[in-house]
């Protein structure tokens, strides 16, 4: 077999490390018959950079850095001293502590604390990877792991890492390549800049089955930038992303936009008079909102406010059926820059007035309930899940499983015409009615049971024996709801499912027949909270009417 001895190709591998999206830190390869390589890397003081680049040997071993003790006898006294990073030499780092447990248990790599830390790394233990989170809510891949032994790190992380330490990153790599063919030079080689040094040798053993082999040992120094690069307070990137949203029309008919800037805006405190006011409304399409029901676990599309989890919030005004609105100067002060420029693709002419509720509350300082049906149905479902539970000591609906926590958060009137959107609210509707009865404490309060009865005939039951005057009316809806359901999931749609939607919904689809659905539904749940209200309590605020 013969090998390229030369290593040429190892070596220019080497030399671009720290100079691409991603840099290895930590790779160990034996390939039997081949030869073997490993590669580590360690922090530096850049005082040290001589004593770095005075050989290509490594500064440290790849299981350096475990606490330990040493003892000295100075004056003739024995003295033990505790360090907690072991006998490495003054001035270096470990970034990587590889743990060995000399074949008892299968060996493990490990990041450093600090450096986790510094970037708020969050590790997933099903790749071993670890992930960069933003204060936009979004995560990327910031340390990968192939293989099990192999670490690469996105470079500018690294960067930002060594500027706010002030520290060298040293890069190092060890390659043995074997041969049983000599190769025609055969003379040692050693490459030297300011900022790396490498060196090739070659020899031969009689011991092995392949005589000719060729070590490449290298030392690469990355040296840190500013500490104003490192990107952490204070010196994090400043947000100068600002961009101009639609604020009104022309005589011409021509959009006028306007920075979002809040520094730049008008407020009611003489700021730039002559600019647009900081609470100028700006429209959007209704479905700048899919983003967000799409990942609830994430996102959450409350009544009148958005949320990114913790992160960051931002008031908006969804007391609309075709349009989100936001005052100018809580896009620019409120939503991180990524998402300023996603809004941008939604933004709509202001062709109509802010809602009544956002008018209320944000200039009339007075309360006030929204009147978007979605959202009077979300509060008006857990009012009525609370009243019941106040009267028979258990909640009407069940409390969804892990896998549908956010049901009621989700569920919303369509944010377009598609057939997506219809099926979606029809399911969830579903889910949260009729699928969520409490079957087994309603049975408790049935006289007899009744075999293979539905959860909906047995509500129809207790309801009829507590002379609930909307039982005909309520127990349609849930039957009417269940049918749609089963058919929209159904993988095949004939006939049959045209014959079900109209049965149930007359000529009404899309967005219409959802909002059907929903004022009936609201109806039910308003008539259920005043009727299960205990007799103690002030019937007024929910006697049926709300919102």
């Amino acid at each position: 077999m013969k090998s390229d001895l030369s290593q040429k190709a190892q070596r220019r591998f080497f030399e671009r490390q720290g100079e691409e999206p991603w840099t290895v830190i930590y790779d160990s390869v034996f390939q039997s018959g081949s030869g073997n390589y490993g590669i580590y890397c360690a922090l530096s003081d850049p005082d040290q950079r001589d004593r770095a680049l005075g050989d290509p040997g490594w500064d440290l071993t790849v299981t350096d850095g475990a606490p330990g003790f040493s003892q000295s006898w100075p004056d003739g006294v024995e003295t033990t001293t505790y360090h907690p990073t072991g006998g490495m030499n003054d001035g270096v780092e470990r970034l990587v502590l590889v743990r060995e447990y000399h074949s008892a248990a299968e060996s493990t790599v490990e990041l450093d604390q600090q450096f986790r830390l510094f970037h708020n790394l969050r590790y997933d233990p099903a790749s071993g990877s670890y992930y960069k989170m933003h204060e936009d809510g979004t995560q990327a891949l910031a340390v990968k792991v192939e293989d099990k032994h192999k670490f690469l790190v996105r470079t500018p992380l690294l960067r930002q890492y060594i500027a706010a330490r002030q520290l060298d990153l040293l890069l190092f790599i060890d390659s043995v390549v074997w041969s049983d063919e000599p190769t025609d030079q055969a003379e040692d080689e050693t490459y030297k800049t300011d900022r790396y040094i490498g060196g090739l040798y070659y020899g031969d053993s009689p011991m092995t089955d392949h005589r000719y082999f060729t070590r490449y040992l290298a030392t690469k120094i990355i040296a840190p930038g500013p500490v104003e690069t490192c990107g952490i307070w204070p010196f994090e990137e400043k947000d100068t992303n600002f961009p101009d949203f639609i604020i009104g029309e022309d005589e011409y008919g021509k959009p006028v936009i306007f920075t979002c800037d809040p520094d730049l805006l008008a407020n009611y405190f003489g700021a730039n008079p002559d600019a647009p006011h900081y609470l100028t409304p700006v429209h959007f399409r209704k479905d700048v909102l899919q983003k967000y029901y799409a990942k609830p676990e994430l996102y959450s599309v409350e009544d009148g406010r958005l949320w990114c989890a913790r992160l960051w919030s931002v008031q908006i005004d969804n007391d609309h059926e075709d349009r989100v609105v936001v005052f100018l100067g809580d896009l620019g002060r409120d939503l991180p820059s990524a998402e300023r420029d996603y809004w941008r693709g939604f933004m709509i002419a202001p062709d109509a007035k802010i809602s009544e509720t956002n008018l209320r509350r944000s200039f009339l300082n007075q309360f006030a309930d929204s009147s978007a049906l979605d959202l009077q149905f979300r509060r008006l479902y857990e009012r009525a899940n609370q009243a019941w539970a106040a009267k028979y000591g258990w909640p009407l609906f069940r409390e969804p499983k892990e896998s549908d926590t956010y049901m009621l958060q989700q569920l919303r009137l369509p944010l377009n015409d598609s057939q997506n959107e219809f099926e979606e609210a029809i399911q969830l509707l579903a889910k949260l009615m009729s699928d969520a009865i409490n079957e087994k404490e309603v049975q408790k309060l049935l006289p007899d049971k009744i075999e293979n009865e539905k959860g909906i005939s047995k509500l129809e039951r207790l309801l009829t024996a507590e002379a609930y005057p909307q039982a005909t009316r309520d127990i349609t809806y849930l039957r009417r709801v269940q049918e749609l359901r089963s058919k929209v999931t159904a993988h095949l749609k004939g006939s049959d499912y045209e014959k079900s939607l109209t049965r149930n919904l007359d000529q009404r689809r899309g967005i219409e027949a959802i909002r059907w659905l929903l004022e009936d539904g609201v109806a039910f749940l308003q008539s259920l909270t005043a009727w299960t209200r205990l007799p103690t309590e002030d019937q007024g605020a929910d006697s049926g009417q709300d919102g």
